[in-house]
């Protein structure tokens, strides 16, 4: 099939490639010029635009960082509406709000496109390798037509719902993600300056009830001396902030505590690190290094 993909940072180039080497024409765009030279040594083809990418295609799919990086890419002045053929998909794997997922499904309807929200988790390793989880928000017979690219990127396909449903199940996820690591790096801290040891606490805590996928995560990513930033604190933050802007209306104390301290972060200069590297603030008041030794 002919596929546009818009935006190939982290994640999107990573799924991109996996299109182009299951068969796939691929054209992609993004502001990044040297992301797209990227794939296009791997076989695809390089737009100009998000309509360039767009023209011809049977699908088009999108990863970006933002809410407006979305709307411009689908409805500005060249984004994919202007070019993209009536009865073809737009498949949105971005996280954003469930309102944009909606505003966005309601402009491709008057041009008799599909839309279907679908973000994703499992990290730049499931976009590699093609085991993603996606939550889908969309009807049934626009998902299953898109099913054979959907396939090519995830080893989980769930449908939350209506539009904007795979977006709020997202948001959620993240913020638990977002509450269980600065739970873990708070107490793991405080006992490791307390004089427990680090492998004792991780052994310990995963063979009982405070064992979590998290846990389990930290020693590839913050117990490391790379720390390789797989997802940026300052993207956690923005997933976090769309979230309580969602949940404005209830209670929220651990969430907001969560989103004060991703702040305190940012503030600190650790927006480019990894989300897990929120936890740098409590190493720096109790000057401290939380890492375990190369397995």
């Amino acid at each position: 099939m002919k596929l546009a993909f818009i935006g190939v940072g982290r994640m999107g180039s990573r799924m991109a490639a996996r299109l182009v080497e299951a068969g796939h024409e691929v054209r992609v765009f993004d502001l990044n010029s040297e992301a797209v030279s990227a794939l296009v040594k791997v076989g695809a083809v390089a737009a100009q635009s998000p309509a360039g990418a767009a023209e011809g295609a049977n699908f088009a799919l999108l990863s970006l960082p933002s809410p407006k990086t979305l709307v411009d890419a689908v409805t500005g002045a060249s984004g994919v509406l202007k070019t993209i053929s009536a009865g073809t998909t737009i498949i949105d794997f971005s996280t954003v709000d469930p309102a944009t997922a909606k505003a966005m499904a309601l402009e491709c309807a008057k041009k008799d496109v599909s839309f279907i929200d679908s973000p994703v988790s499992g990290g730049v390793g499931g976009a590699a390798s093609g085991n993603l989880v996606l939550m889908i928000g969309g009807e049934d017979s626009v998902i299953e037509n898109a099913r054979p690219v959907l396939e090519v990127l995830a080893s989980r396909i769930v449908k939350c719902g209506s539009i904007g449903a795979g977006q709020l199940t997202k948001l959620s996820h993240n913020l638990l993600t977002a509450i269980n690591t600065v739970a873990l790096g708070e107490v793991l801290s405080v006992s490791v300056k307390a004089g427990a040891d680090l492998k004792v606490l991780c052994d310990v805590f995963s063979a009982g009830l405070a064992g979590s996928k998290m846990l389990d995560y930290l020693p590839r990513t913050l117990f490391t001396e790379e720390r390789p930033a797989n997802f940026a604190i300052d993207l956690m933050h923005k997933d976090i902030s769309l979230c309580l802007q969602e949940f404005a209306s209830y209670s929220m104390p651990l969430g907001q505590l969560v989103l004060q301290t991703y702040n305190a972060a940012r503030l600190k200069g650790l927006g480019g690190k990894d989300s897990t590297s929120v936890n740098e603030l409590y190493e720096q008041l109790l000057d401290l290094r939380l890492s375990l030794p190369a397995a």
